[in-house]
């Protein structure tokens, strides 16, 4: 009787582990979603550039350029400023100005004084951007540039022209500008002998 009881106990033990067994061997893995295994890794992952034209986005530049009036001489320039963007794509500056007139009618002297700009980018990429601008200023003169004229004038220079990114925190710019120099007839028309003349000018910024 004895031996009947283990031989039963023996057969019931081997059934349990066999099904143990095959139900093991029939599990499923879960799928891997198609869509994780095309996520780059953390290691190929593409860095986001900085909008350098973002709404309060801020920037320090240094600008040179020329400009040429054929009876009055050459003005050649150097602007310092700060420029700050009071939405996407639309920023002011505002600095001064100086620079050196080649006048030839009047002995030749340095200028400079007080400017407030603004820039409209409208259009761009992730390393450029075209834009269009407005400076105006007030300069004093150490000569006249006409025997007659005053040695204060008013500074317009409206013009464009293109960025281009060289690295996240560092643009350089470059473009044309209508120069006119004029006093507004504060003294007359007698004493108001307007420049004008085409400027090609050279800027680099940099965000801070």
């Amino acid at each position: 009787m004895i031996w009947h009881v283990l031989a039963l106990l023996s057969l019931l033990s081997l059934t349990t582990t066999a099904r143990a067994d095959a139900s093991s061997s029939h599990q499923t893995v879960a799928p891997v979603d198609p869509s994780l295994a095309s996520l780059p890794s953390e290691s190929t992952q593409v860095r986001a550039v900085p909008d350098f034209f973002a709404k309060g986005s801020r920037y320090w530049s240094a600008t040179t350029g020329a400009s040429h009036d054929g009876s009055l001489g050459q003005i050649y320039l150097t602007h310092l400023t700060i420029g700050h963007y009071l939405v996407d794509n639309l920023a002011i500056e505002y600095g001064g100005m100086f620079g050196y007139a080649d006048a030839k009618r009047t002995p030749a002297g340095v200028l400079g004084g007080p400017e407030l700009g603004i820039i409209w980018h409208f259009a761009k990429g992730q390393h450029w951007s075209t834009y269009l601008e407005g400076v105006a200023g007030a300069v004093f003169q150490q000569h006249p540039l006409a025997v007659d004229t005053l040695r204060f004038n008013f500074d317009l220079q409206p013009g464009g022209g293109a960025t281009y990114r060289l690295r996240d925190h560092t643009m350089v710019q470059s473009g044309f500008r209508w120069h006119h120099l004029s006093n507004a007839q504060v003294r007359g028309r007698v004493h108001n002998f307007g420049y004008d003349g085409p400027m090609l000018y050279l800027k680099l910024r940099k965000s801070f």
